[in-house]
Protein backbone atom coordinates (compact mmCIF):
# COMPACT_ATOMS: atom_id res chain seq x y z
CA UNK A 1 0.00 0.00 0.00
CA UNK A 2 1.00 3.46 -0.83
CA UNK A 3 2.58 5.07 2.09
CA UNK A 4 0.28 8.04 1.99
CA UNK A 5 -2.43 5.55 1.31
CA UNK A 6 -2.15 3.97 4.29
CA UNK A 7 -2.09 7.05 6.37
CA UNK A 8 -4.81 8.57 5.12
CA UNK A 9 -7.16 5.29 5.81
CA UNK A 10 -5.35 5.35 9.46
CA UNK A 11 -6.65 9.01 10.43
CA UNK A 12 -9.71 8.24 12.06
CA UNK A 13 -8.26 5.87 14.52
CA UNK A 14 -5.44 8.17 14.88
CA UNK A 15 -7.19 11.08 15.67
CA UNK A 16 -8.79 9.28 18.49
CA UNK A 17 -6.42 7.19 20.12
CA UNK A 18 -3.78 10.26 19.88
CA UNK A 19 -5.46 13.86 21.03
CA UNK A 20 -8.73 13.05 22.54
CA UNK A 21 -11.48 15.68 22.79
CA UNK A 22 -9.22 18.58 21.36
CA UNK A 23 -9.80 16.15 17.49
CA UNK A 24 -7.44 15.88 14.89
CA UNK A 25 -8.12 19.90 13.76
CA UNK A 26 -5.94 18.33 10.44
CA UNK A 27 -7.98 18.13 7.01
CA UNK A 28 -9.12 20.67 4.26
CA UNK A 29 -11.62 24.22 2.60
CA UNK A 30 -10.77 24.86 -1.48
CA UNK A 31 -11.04 26.18 -5.12
CA UNK A 32 -11.73 23.91 -8.21
CA UNK A 33 -7.82 22.02 -9.36
CA UNK A 34 -6.07 23.74 -11.81
CA UNK A 35 -5.00 22.22 -15.18
CA UNK A 36 -6.48 19.77 -14.45
CA UNK A 37 -9.41 17.60 -13.25
CA UNK A 38 -6.75 16.45 -10.02
CA UNK A 39 -9.79 15.31 -8.10
CA UNK A 40 -11.98 13.38 -10.03
CA UNK A 41 -12.00 9.58 -8.88
CA UNK A 42 -12.16 7.54 -12.00
CA UNK A 43 -11.21 4.01 -10.97
CA UNK A 44 -13.50 1.40 -11.04
CA UNK A 45 -15.72 0.32 -7.85
CA UNK A 46 -16.02 3.35 -6.40
CA UNK A 47 -19.36 3.85 -4.46
CA UNK A 48 -21.54 6.88 -5.68
CA UNK A 49 -24.31 7.97 -3.81
CA UNK A 50 -27.48 8.30 -5.48
CA UNK A 51 -30.70 10.08 -4.22
CA UNK A 52 -33.06 7.48 -3.08
CA UNK A 53 -37.05 7.24 -4.09
CA UNK A 54 -38.79 8.67 -0.97
CA UNK A 55 -35.84 9.54 0.94
CA UNK A 56 -36.44 11.66 3.76
CA UNK A 57 -34.53 15.05 3.39
CA UNK A 58 -32.68 15.16 6.28
CA UNK A 59 -30.90 11.77 5.12
CA UNK A 60 -30.62 12.84 1.67
CA UNK A 61 -28.45 15.80 2.37
CA UNK A 62 -26.28 13.24 4.21
CA UNK A 63 -25.86 11.50 1.07
CA UNK A 64 -25.26 14.50 -0.65
CA UNK A 65 -22.59 15.36 1.60
CA UNK A 66 -21.10 12.42 0.72
CA UNK A 67 -21.29 12.38 -2.92
CA UNK A 68 -19.75 15.67 -2.61
CA UNK A 69 -16.24 14.28 -1.92
CA UNK A 70 -16.45 13.64 -5.35
CA UNK A 71 -15.10 16.08 -7.83
CA UNK A 72 -15.67 13.94 -11.43
CA UNK A 73 -17.45 16.11 -13.73
CA UNK A 74 -17.76 19.48 -11.69
CA UNK A 75 -19.32 17.26 -8.43
CA UNK A 76 -21.84 15.67 -11.03
CA UNK A 77 -22.64 13.31 -8.52
CA UNK A 78 -23.80 15.83 -6.14
CA UNK A 79 -25.84 17.87 -8.07
CA UNK A 80 -28.45 14.50 -8.57
CA UNK A 81 -29.36 15.68 -5.15
CA UNK A 82 -30.65 19.10 -6.42
CA UNK A 83 -33.12 20.70 -8.10
CA UNK A 84 -32.50 21.31 -11.85
CA UNK A 85 -32.51 25.08 -11.31
CA UNK A 86 -30.36 24.66 -8.13
CA UNK A 87 -27.66 22.05 -10.01
CA UNK A 88 -27.00 24.67 -12.45
CA UNK A 89 -26.20 27.67 -10.24
CA UNK A 90 -24.37 25.71 -7.57
CA UNK A 91 -20.61 27.38 -7.73
CA UNK A 92 -18.86 24.29 -6.70
CA UNK A 93 -15.82 25.75 -7.38
CA UNK A 94 -15.63 29.15 -4.40
CA UNK A 95 -14.50 26.51 -1.87
CA UNK A 96 -14.05 23.16 -0.37
CA UNK A 97 -13.97 22.69 3.69
CA UNK A 98 -13.17 19.34 4.84
CA UNK A 99 -15.09 19.31 8.29
CA UNK A 100 -14.40 17.22 11.63
CA UNK A 101 -18.01 15.79 10.97
CA UNK A 102 -21.68 17.75 9.82
CA UNK A 103 -24.03 18.59 12.50
CA UNK A 104 -27.78 18.69 11.10
CA UNK A 105 -31.08 20.70 12.59
CA UNK A 106 -34.04 21.77 11.62
CA UNK A 107 -34.10 24.85 12.59
CA UNK A 108 -35.87 26.58 10.06
CA UNK A 109 -38.70 24.06 10.54
CA UNK A 110 -40.38 21.35 7.62
CA UNK A 111 -43.51 21.30 6.21
CA UNK A 112 -45.52 19.72 3.46
CA UNK A 113 -42.91 21.07 0.50
CA UNK A 114 -40.13 22.70 2.13
CA UNK A 115 -37.60 22.03 4.60
CA UNK A 116 -34.67 23.71 5.78
CA UNK A 117 -31.36 22.54 7.92
CA UNK A 118 -28.50 24.32 9.27
CA UNK A 119 -25.69 22.25 9.23
CA UNK A 120 -22.72 23.00 12.04
CA UNK A 121 -19.15 21.78 11.71
CA UNK A 122 -15.59 21.75 13.11
CA UNK A 123 -13.54 23.45 10.16
CA UNK A 124 -10.11 21.74 9.77
CA UNK A 125 -8.54 22.59 7.11
CA UNK A 126 -8.83 23.50 3.30
CA UNK A 127 -8.07 22.33 -0.62
CA UNK A 128 -6.67 24.79 -2.53
CA UNK A 129 -5.71 24.57 -5.96
CA UNK A 130 -3.95 21.80 -7.23
CA UNK A 131 -4.34 19.54 -4.29
CA UNK A 132 -3.02 22.10 -2.00
CA UNK A 133 -4.09 21.42 1.61
CA UNK A 134 -4.10 24.17 4.42
CA UNK A 135 -4.92 23.54 7.94
CA UNK A 136 -7.85 25.81 8.96
CA UNK A 137 -9.74 26.12 12.18
CA UNK A 138 -13.40 27.39 13.69
CA UNK A 139 -16.87 26.91 13.17
CA UNK A 140 -18.66 26.50 10.02
CA UNK A 141 -22.30 27.09 9.94
CA UNK A 142 -24.27 26.90 6.74
CA UNK A 143 -28.13 26.76 5.83
CA UNK A 144 -29.59 24.20 3.44
CA UNK A 145 -32.82 24.32 1.63
CA UNK A 146 -35.17 21.75 0.49
CA UNK A 147 -38.36 21.22 -2.04
CA UNK A 148 -40.48 18.85 -2.64
CA UNK A 149 -40.34 18.50 -6.45
CA UNK A 150 -42.82 15.46 -8.20
CA UNK A 151 -42.97 14.04 -4.90
CA UNK A 152 -38.79 14.14 -4.25
CA UNK A 153 -36.77 16.04 -2.04
CA UNK A 154 -34.31 17.87 -3.99
CA UNK A 155 -31.92 20.55 -2.50
CA UNK A 156 -32.66 23.98 -3.95
CA UNK A 157 -30.33 26.31 -1.81
CA UNK A 158 -27.22 26.03 -0.83
CA UNK A 159 -24.41 28.17 -0.36
CA UNK A 160 -21.25 28.70 -2.89
CA UNK A 161 -18.53 26.20 -2.04
CA UNK A 162 -18.42 22.15 -1.40
CA UNK A 163 -18.17 21.03 2.53
CA UNK A 164 -16.85 17.48 3.44
CA UNK A 165 -16.76 15.45 5.96
CA UNK A 166 -13.14 14.05 7.05
CA UNK A 167 -14.23 10.15 6.90
CA UNK A 168 -15.41 10.81 3.29
CA UNK A 169 -12.49 13.04 2.35
CA UNK A 170 -9.72 10.39 3.63
CA UNK A 171 -11.87 7.54 1.31
CA UNK A 172 -11.71 9.11 -1.89
CA UNK A 173 -8.38 11.72 -1.56
CA UNK A 174 -4.83 10.16 -1.17
CA UNK A 175 -1.42 12.64 -0.36
CA UNK A 176 0.65 12.17 -3.09
CA UNK A 177 4.06 13.97 -3.02
CA UNK A 178 5.10 16.43 -5.93
CA UNK A 179 9.42 16.45 -6.50
CA UNK A 180 10.88 19.81 -6.40
CA UNK A 181 14.70 20.35 -6.55
CA UNK A 182 16.26 22.14 -3.75
CA UNK A 183 18.83 25.03 -4.37
CA UNK A 184 21.89 23.29 -4.68
CA UNK A 185 20.02 21.34 -7.29
CA UNK A 186 20.77 17.50 -6.69
CA UNK A 187 18.16 16.98 -3.71
CA UNK A 188 14.60 16.30 -4.30
CA UNK A 189 12.32 18.64 -1.86
CA UNK A 190 8.66 16.97 -1.69
CA UNK A 191 5.41 19.17 -2.05
CA UNK A 192 2.52 17.02 -0.92
CA UNK A 193 -0.74 17.50 -2.52
CA UNK A 194 -4.27 15.54 -2.93
CA UNK A 195 -5.56 13.61 -5.29
CA UNK A 196 -8.65 11.49 -6.21
CA UNK A 197 -7.45 7.81 -4.93
CA UNK A 198 -8.49 5.80 -7.56
CA UNK A 199 -7.80 7.75 -10.76
CA UNK A 200 -6.61 6.08 -13.40
CA UNK A 201 -4.56 8.95 -15.19
CA UNK A 202 -3.19 9.56 -12.32
CA UNK A 203 0.61 9.70 -13.85
CA UNK A 204 -0.91 12.92 -16.55
CA UNK A 205 -2.27 14.34 -13.69
CA UNK A 206 0.51 14.32 -11.42
CA UNK A 207 2.97 15.50 -14.13
CA UNK A 208 0.33 18.63 -15.36
CA UNK A 209 0.86 19.85 -11.37
CA UNK A 210 4.10 19.71 -11.35
CA UNK A 211 4.31 22.32 -14.90
CA UNK A 212 2.00 24.23 -12.16
CA UNK A 213 5.19 24.69 -9.81
CA UNK A 214 5.03 24.53 -6.01
CA UNK A 215 3.24 25.32 -3.54
CA UNK A 216 3.17 29.55 -2.52
CA UNK A 217 5.97 29.67 0.18
CA UNK A 218 7.90 27.19 -1.46
CA UNK A 219 9.01 28.95 -4.47
CA UNK A 220 11.79 30.74 -3.46
CA UNK A 221 13.32 28.08 -1.51
CA UNK A 222 13.06 25.31 -4.44
CA UNK A 223 13.82 25.11 -8.54
CA UNK A 224 11.85 23.28 -11.12
CA UNK A 225 13.13 21.96 -14.53
CA UNK A 226 9.76 21.23 -15.46
CA UNK A 227 8.64 24.69 -16.66
CA UNK A 228 5.18 26.01 -16.77
CA UNK A 229 4.96 25.93 -20.78
CA UNK A 230 4.62 22.25 -20.62
CA UNK A 231 2.19 20.45 -21.29
CA UNK A 232 1.26 16.30 -21.76
CA UNK A 233 -0.11 14.52 -24.61
CA UNK A 234 -2.04 11.04 -24.21
CA UNK A 235 -0.29 8.24 -24.51
CA UNK A 236 0.27 7.16 -28.81
CA UNK A 237 0.50 3.47 -28.06
CA UNK A 238 -1.15 1.65 -31.11
CA UNK A 239 -4.24 0.14 -30.30
CA UNK A 240 -3.60 -3.95 -29.10
CA UNK A 241 -0.19 -2.96 -28.66
CA UNK A 242 1.02 -3.85 -25.45
CA UNK A 243 3.80 -2.07 -23.15
CA UNK A 244 4.73 -2.29 -19.66
CA UNK A 245 5.03 0.97 -17.82
CA UNK A 246 4.03 4.79 -18.38
CA UNK A 247 4.79 6.86 -21.32
CA UNK A 248 5.00 10.57 -20.74
CA UNK A 249 4.96 12.83 -24.07
CA UNK A 250 5.92 16.35 -23.38
CA UNK A 251 5.12 19.55 -25.84
CA UNK A 252 6.54 22.45 -25.32
CA UNK A 253 9.78 21.48 -23.28
CA UNK A 254 12.75 23.12 -24.24
CA UNK A 255 16.28 21.36 -25.22
CA UNK A 256 17.85 20.62 -21.99
CA UNK A 257 21.94 20.11 -21.04
CA UNK A 258 22.52 16.94 -19.88
CA UNK A 259 22.64 17.61 -16.30
CA UNK A 260 19.08 19.43 -16.72
CA UNK A 261 18.17 16.25 -18.50
CA UNK A 262 18.98 14.19 -15.39
CA UNK A 263 17.55 16.57 -13.11
CA UNK A 264 14.36 17.09 -15.01
CA UNK A 265 13.75 12.93 -15.20
CA UNK A 266 15.00 12.88 -11.48
CA UNK A 267 11.62 15.26 -10.70
CA UNK A 268 9.19 12.87 -13.14
CA UNK A 269 10.39 9.66 -12.59
CA UNK A 270 10.17 10.16 -8.25
CA UNK A 271 6.75 12.05 -8.36
CA UNK A 272 5.55 9.18 -10.57
CA UNK A 273 7.26 6.11 -8.74
CA UNK A 274 6.45 7.45 -5.17
CA UNK A 275 2.88 7.45 -6.20
CA UNK A 276 2.84 3.86 -7.41
CA UNK A 277 2.61 4.52 -11.38
CA UNK A 278 3.95 1.81 -13.04
CA UNK A 279 7.27 2.03 -14.23
CA UNK A 280 9.71 2.25 -16.73
CA UNK A 281 8.91 5.60 -17.49
CA UNK A 282 9.50 6.67 -20.97
CA UNK A 283 9.82 10.19 -21.40
CA UNK A 284 9.59 11.83 -24.46
CA UNK A 285 9.42 15.33 -26.38
CA UNK A 286 7.48 15.37 -29.19
CA UNK A 287 7.39 12.08 -29.81
CA UNK A 288 11.28 11.38 -29.49
CA UNK A 289 13.35 10.09 -26.34
CA UNK A 290 13.79 12.95 -24.00
CA UNK A 291 17.33 10.82 -23.89
CA UNK A 292 18.58 7.99 -25.92
CA UNK A 293 20.14 6.14 -23.47
CA UNK A 294 17.19 5.49 -22.12
CA UNK A 295 14.61 4.73 -24.92
CA UNK A 296 13.12 1.89 -23.44
CA UNK A 297 12.24 4.10 -20.35
CA UNK A 298 13.86 5.32 -17.27
CA UNK A 299 14.08 3.83 -13.70
CA UNK A 300 14.45 5.25 -10.04
CA UNK A 301 17.96 3.51 -10.55
CA UNK A 302 18.69 5.78 -12.93
CA UNK A 303 18.23 8.84 -10.28
CA UNK A 304 19.05 7.13 -7.40
CA UNK A 305 21.35 9.84 -6.21
CA UNK A 306 18.35 11.71 -5.83
CA UNK A 307 16.46 9.33 -3.53
CA UNK A 308 13.90 11.88 -1.46
CA UNK A 309 14.00 8.63 1.26
CA UNK A 310 17.29 7.00 0.66
CA UNK A 311 17.89 4.28 3.68
CA UNK A 312 19.54 5.61 7.02
CA UNK A 313 21.55 3.77 9.40
CA UNK A 314 20.33 3.87 13.28
CA UNK A 315 21.85 6.30 15.94
CA UNK A 316 25.51 5.10 16.63
CA UNK A 317 26.62 7.50 19.37
CA UNK A 318 24.56 9.37 22.39
CA UNK A 319 25.69 12.47 24.20
CA UNK A 320 26.11 12.29 27.97
CA UNK A 321 26.15 14.57 30.64
CA UNK A 322 28.98 13.02 32.86
CA UNK A 323 31.53 11.33 30.10
CA UNK A 324 30.66 12.94 27.00
CA UNK A 325 30.51 11.30 23.29
CA UNK A 326 29.84 7.46 24.07
CA UNK A 327 29.75 4.87 21.21
CA UNK A 328 26.43 2.95 20.94
CA UNK A 329 27.78 -0.96 20.07
CA UNK A 330 25.89 -4.14 20.10
CA UNK A 331 27.52 -5.10 23.55
CA UNK A 332 26.23 -1.51 25.36
CA UNK A 333 27.54 2.48 25.07
CA UNK A 334 31.42 2.96 25.69
CA UNK A 335 32.92 6.07 25.33
CA UNK A 336 34.30 7.24 21.90
CA UNK A 337 37.61 8.46 22.84
CA UNK A 338 39.51 11.15 22.03
CA UNK A 339 38.59 14.95 23.31
CA UNK A 340 34.86 14.81 22.56
CA UNK A 341 34.55 12.31 25.54
CA UNK A 342 36.12 14.92 27.69
CA UNK A 343 33.02 17.28 27.24
CA UNK A 344 30.75 17.54 30.35
CA UNK A 345 27.28 19.14 30.86
CA UNK A 346 26.23 18.20 27.19
CA UNK A 347 22.69 19.26 26.75
CA UNK A 348 22.21 18.76 22.76
CA UNK A 349 24.25 17.30 19.82
CA UNK A 350 24.34 16.92 16.47
CA UNK A 351 26.06 15.45 13.42
CA UNK A 352 26.60 16.59 9.92
CA UNK A 353 24.61 15.10 7.49
CA UNK A 354 28.58 13.69 5.90
CA UNK A 355 28.94 12.75 9.68
CA UNK A 356 32.14 14.07 10.21
CA UNK A 357 31.62 17.83 11.95
CA UNK A 358 29.65 17.51 15.65
CA UNK A 359 28.31 20.32 17.72
CA UNK A 360 27.33 20.34 20.94
CA UNK A 361 25.39 22.54 23.27
CA UNK A 362 27.11 22.07 27.06
CA UNK A 363 26.81 24.10 29.93
CA UNK A 364 28.80 22.79 32.98
CA UNK A 365 27.19 24.78 35.39
CA UNK A 366 23.48 25.17 35.42
CA UNK A 367 23.34 28.75 36.38
CA UNK A 368 25.98 30.17 33.87
CA UNK A 369 25.78 30.73 30.21
CA UNK A 370 25.37 27.39 27.35
CA UNK A 371 28.28 27.07 24.88
CA UNK A 372 28.12 26.01 21.38
CA UNK A 373 31.19 23.61 20.32
CA UNK A 374 31.88 22.97 17.77
CA UNK A 375 34.35 20.24 15.36
CA UNK A 376 35.51 17.56 13.38
CA UNK A 377 34.17 14.14 14.95
CA UNK A 378 37.63 12.74 15.19
CA UNK A 379 39.23 16.35 16.16
CA UNK A 380 39.27 18.86 19.16
CA UNK A 381 36.23 21.10 19.84
CA UNK A 382 36.34 24.54 19.73
CA UNK A 383 33.89 27.30 21.54
CA UNK A 384 31.72 29.32 18.64
CA UNK A 385 29.50 31.52 20.59
CA UNK A 386 27.92 31.72 24.60
CA UNK A 387 24.55 32.57 25.17
CA UNK A 388 22.13 32.61 28.20
CA UNK A 389 19.83 29.74 26.04
CA UNK A 390 20.98 28.13 22.76
CA UNK A 391 18.75 25.86 20.43
CA UNK A 392 19.48 23.72 18.12
CA UNK A 393 22.17 22.96 16.84
CA UNK A 394 20.62 21.87 13.39
CA UNK A 395 23.10 20.94 10.12
CA UNK A 396 22.48 22.88 7.06
CA UNK A 397 23.15 19.64 4.64
CA UNK A 398 24.74 21.92 1.74
CA UNK A 399 27.12 24.08 3.49
CA UNK A 400 27.75 22.03 6.42
CA UNK A 401 27.06 24.84 8.94
CA UNK A 402 25.22 24.45 11.92
CA UNK A 403 22.16 26.67 13.39
CA UNK A 404 21.29 28.10 16.94
CA UNK A 405 18.93 30.26 18.25
CA UNK A 406 20.66 32.27 20.86
CA UNK A 407 18.49 33.88 23.59
CA UNK A 408 15.44 33.46 21.16
CA UNK A 409 16.41 36.42 19.47
CA UNK A 410 19.59 35.75 17.49
CA UNK A 411 19.60 33.68 14.26
CA UNK A 412 23.24 32.22 14.12
CA UNK A 413 25.41 29.70 11.68
CA UNK A 414 28.49 28.37 12.29
CA UNK A 415 31.22 26.90 10.06
CA UNK A 416 33.69 24.62 11.44
CA UNK A 417 37.59 24.35 10.18
CA UNK A 418 40.21 26.93 10.42
CA UNK A 419 41.84 28.36 12.98
CA UNK A 420 38.48 28.73 14.72
CA UNK A 421 34.83 28.76 13.99
CA UNK A 422 33.56 31.71 11.37
CA UNK A 423 30.13 32.38 13.37
CA UNK A 424 27.57 34.70 10.78
CA UNK A 425 24.24 36.36 12.09
CA UNK A 426 21.43 35.28 10.14
CA UNK A 427 18.28 36.92 9.65
CA UNK A 428 16.08 35.66 12.73
CA UNK A 429 13.21 38.23 12.17
CA UNK A 430 10.51 35.09 10.21
CA UNK A 431 11.14 33.38 13.40
CA UNK A 432 10.93 35.81 16.26
CA UNK A 433 7.77 37.20 14.63
CA UNK A 434 6.20 33.87 15.37
CA UNK A 435 6.43 33.72 19.43
CA UNK A 436 8.50 34.46 22.10
CA UNK A 437 10.25 31.08 23.38
CA UNK A 438 12.07 29.08 21.05
CA UNK A 439 12.90 25.79 21.89
CA UNK A 440 13.26 23.96 18.56
CA UNK A 441 15.38 24.19 15.53
CA UNK A 442 15.55 21.71 12.84
CA UNK A 443 16.78 22.02 9.05
CA UNK A 444 15.27 19.16 6.56
CA UNK A 445 17.41 16.72 5.19
CA UNK A 446 17.40 18.87 1.63
CA UNK A 447 18.04 22.58 3.15
CA UNK A 448 14.71 23.95 1.73
CA UNK A 449 12.56 23.89 4.78
CA UNK A 450 12.94 24.79 8.61
CA UNK A 451 10.74 23.33 11.00
CA UNK A 452 10.77 25.49 14.84
CA UNK A 453 9.00 24.88 18.39
CA UNK A 454 7.83 28.31 19.22
CA UNK A 455 5.33 29.15 22.65
CA UNK A 456 4.49 25.63 22.09
CA UNK A 457 3.68 25.22 18.78
CA UNK A 458 5.16 23.89 15.28
CA UNK A 459 5.86 25.65 12.67
CA UNK A 460 7.76 24.99 8.99
CA UNK A 461 8.96 28.02 6.88
CA UNK A 462 10.82 27.98 3.78
CA UNK A 463 15.19 28.71 3.15
CA UNK A 464 16.03 30.89 0.68
CA UNK A 465 16.94 28.84 -2.37
CA UNK A 466 19.44 31.47 -3.35
CA UNK A 467 20.61 32.67 0.23
CA UNK A 468 20.01 30.02 2.80
CA UNK A 469 17.88 32.56 4.82
CA UNK A 470 14.59 32.32 6.00
CA UNK A 471 11.81 33.28 4.01
CA UNK A 472 9.51 35.86 5.74
CA UNK A 473 5.95 35.10 5.07
CA UNK A 474 6.24 31.58 4.43
CA UNK A 475 5.75 30.09 8.39
CA UNK A 476 2.97 28.10 8.92
CA UNK A 477 1.59 26.86 11.84
CA UNK A 478 0.90 22.52 11.64
CA UNK A 479 -0.62 20.49 14.10
CA UNK A 480 -3.38 22.60 15.40
CA UNK A 481 -4.20 19.74 17.55
CA UNK A 482 -1.83 19.69 19.50
CA UNK A 483 -2.52 23.35 21.40
CA UNK A 484 1.02 24.69 23.11
CA UNK A 485 2.26 21.39 24.41
CA UNK A 486 5.43 21.11 21.86
CA UNK A 487 8.89 21.36 23.19
CA UNK A 488 11.28 19.80 20.72
CA UNK A 489 11.07 18.69 17.31
CA UNK A 490 13.07 16.72 14.58
CA UNK A 491 12.81 15.72 10.96
CA UNK A 492 11.59 12.13 10.13
CA UNK A 493 12.20 12.33 6.33
CA UNK A 494 11.38 14.99 4.46
CA UNK A 495 7.64 15.33 4.25
CA UNK A 496 7.23 13.95 8.03
CA UNK A 497 8.41 15.56 11.33
CA UNK A 498 8.36 14.26 14.84
CA UNK A 499 7.30 16.40 17.85
CA UNK A 500 8.13 15.75 21.34
CA UNK A 501 5.30 17.24 23.88
CA UNK A 502 5.29 18.14 27.20
CA UNK A 503 2.47 16.06 28.17
CA UNK A 504 2.02 12.38 29.48
CA UNK A 505 -1.04 11.77 26.66
CA UNK A 506 0.82 11.34 23.59
CA UNK A 507 4.60 12.64 24.32
CA UNK A 508 5.02 12.04 20.78
CA UNK A 509 3.61 12.58 17.57
CA UNK A 510 4.07 12.80 14.05
CA UNK A 511 2.76 15.34 11.49
CA UNK A 512 2.49 15.31 7.75
CA UNK A 513 4.40 18.97 6.58
CA UNK A 514 1.09 20.14 4.91
CA UNK A 515 -0.44 19.37 8.55
CA UNK A 516 -3.08 17.12 6.87
CA UNK A 517 -2.42 13.87 8.66
CA UNK A 518 -1.28 14.02 12.97
CA UNK A 519 -0.55 10.69 13.98
CA UNK A 520 0.70 9.10 17.60
CA UNK A 521 3.53 7.30 18.01
CA UNK A 522 2.99 4.26 20.80
CA UNK A 523 2.56 5.69 24.87
CA UNK A 524 3.90 2.30 26.64
CA UNK A 525 6.92 2.67 28.54
CA UNK A 526 7.11 6.58 27.99
CA UNK A 527 6.44 9.18 30.46
CA UNK A 528 6.18 12.90 29.55
CA UNK A 529 7.70 15.38 29.52
CA UNK A 530 9.46 14.57 26.00
CA UNK A 531 12.59 17.63 26.38
CA UNK A 532 14.67 15.91 23.32
CA UNK A 533 13.94 13.89 20.38
CA UNK A 534 15.52 12.61 16.90
CA UNK A 535 15.06 10.50 13.89
CA UNK A 536 17.05 7.69 11.72
CA UNK A 537 15.78 5.62 9.43
CA UNK A 538 12.96 3.57 10.83
CA UNK A 539 13.76 4.66 15.04
CA UNK A 540 12.86 7.43 17.04
CA UNK A 541 14.54 8.31 19.89
CA UNK A 542 13.45 10.29 22.70
CA UNK A 543 14.57 11.65 26.14
CA UNK A 544 11.42 11.53 28.78
CA UNK A 545 11.87 12.69 32.08
CA UNK A 546 13.46 9.22 33.00
CA UNK A 547 16.05 8.49 30.37
CA UNK A 548 16.65 7.76 26.49
CA UNK A 549 14.51 6.09 24.85
CA UNK A 550 14.06 4.19 21.77
CA UNK A 551 11.47 3.38 19.07
CA UNK A 552 11.22 0.82 16.13
CA UNK A 553 8.63 2.33 14.37
CA UNK A 554 8.82 -0.71 11.44
CA UNK A 555 7.92 -3.35 14.12
CA UNK A 556 4.92 -5.19 14.80
CA UNK A 557 2.08 -3.10 15.73
CA UNK A 558 1.60 -5.09 19.01
CA UNK A 559 5.94 -4.68 19.73
CA UNK A 560 6.18 -1.42 19.54
CA UNK A 561 7.39 -0.39 23.09
CA UNK A 562 9.99 2.70 23.46
CA UNK A 563 13.10 0.55 25.57
CA UNK A 564 15.68 1.88 26.60
CA UNK A 565 18.85 1.55 25.03
CA UNK A 566 21.57 -0.61 26.30
CA UNK A 567 24.22 0.20 28.39
CA UNK A 568 22.27 4.15 28.74
CA UNK A 569 19.63 2.76 31.38
CA UNK A 570 19.01 5.62 34.44
CA UNK A 571 21.88 8.16 32.82
CA UNK A 572 21.49 11.49 31.51
CA UNK A 573 22.29 10.96 27.53
CA UNK A 574 20.82 13.05 24.53
CA UNK A 575 20.62 11.13 21.29
CA UNK A 576 23.41 12.18 18.47
CA UNK A 577 22.23 12.15 14.96
CA UNK A 578 23.04 13.94 11.27
CA UNK A 579 20.46 16.70 11.04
Amino acid sequence: MNRVRALAAAVALVCAAALGATGCATLPSSSSPQVIDTFSPSGAGLAVPTPVPDQEPDLLVRDFLKAAAIADQRHAAARQFLTPEAAETWDDSAETTIVLRADLSAEGGRGADRAEYTLRAEKVGSLDPGGIFREDVGQLEVTIGLARQDGQWRIDRLPPGVVIERTEFVSTYAQRDLFFLSGSGDSLVPDTRWTAADRTDLGFSLVNLLATGPRPGLESAVLSRVPTSVSVRPDQTADGEEVSGTSIDFTGLPVLSSQATTQFAAQVVWTLARADVPGPYRLERDGAPLDERFVDGWTTEDVRTFDPYPPVEPMRNALTAADGLVRLEATGARPAGGPWSEVRGGRSATMSHDDRVLAVVADEDRAGPQRLLIGAIDGEPAEALAARTLTGPTFHPVDGRAWVMADDARLVRVGAGGDAPSVQEMDGAPIRALGSRVTGLRIDQSGAQLAVVVDGKVFIGALSAETGQPLAGTFRQIGRALGESATVVAWRDRSTIVVGRDTSEAPVTTITVDGAMTEPLSQRNIAGPVTAIAAAGREVYVVDQRSLLRLDTAAETGDRYWREINGLAAIRADPVVAG
